[in-house]
């Protein structure tokens, strides 16, 4: 299954690509072009399912950064066909961070890789359970409103 990983965030949008049981990170875009390049890139890709990661915090309730991840998919599913899914996010900036700091990334470079790297810990969390991890939006959006 090809699948795309999303971290959406405030200013910047982290986007990656999962076949089969490889996931990539691909690149970062500006949250105002992101909507439009994950569209686009979706359908270039014939992605199957997109997972958009979901912020919680660490006790697993909604924060402020939750709702805009929500809006987010939202917005991707009026403008798409290729189902959605959230999935929980916790702790992939963390990860991602420690990533970086291991690669050797500059200051510069870090907040694109850690967006990046954070949607493909996404993507790999996906295919790590066989795409049985996460919810499917609409279900989301029923049991929480």
């Amino acid at each position: 299954m090809i699948c795309l990983g999303v971290d959406p965030g405030l200013s910047r949008v982290g986007v990656a690509l999962g076949q089969d049981s490889l996931a990539i990170a691909l690149e970062t875009f500006p949250s105002a072009q992101a909507l439009a390049a994950v569209t686009e890139l979706a359908a270039q890709k014939q992605a199957e399912r997109i997972y958009v990661g979901l912020p919680l915090s660490l006790s697993g309730q909604q924060t402020a950064s939750t709702k805009s991840a929500i809006d987010f998919a939202l917005a991707l599913s009026a403008t798409s066909t290729i189902p959605i899914y959230l999935l929980d996010e916790r702790l992939t900036t963390s990860a991602s961070s420690k990533a970086a700091a291991i690669a050797g990334k500059s200051s510069r470079q870090i907040k694109e890789f850690i967006d990046s790297e954070s949607a493909r810990l996404i993507v790999e969390s996906a295919i790590a359970s066989n795409h049985t991890l996460g919810l499917e939006l609409g279900d989301y959006v029923a049991r929480n409103s």
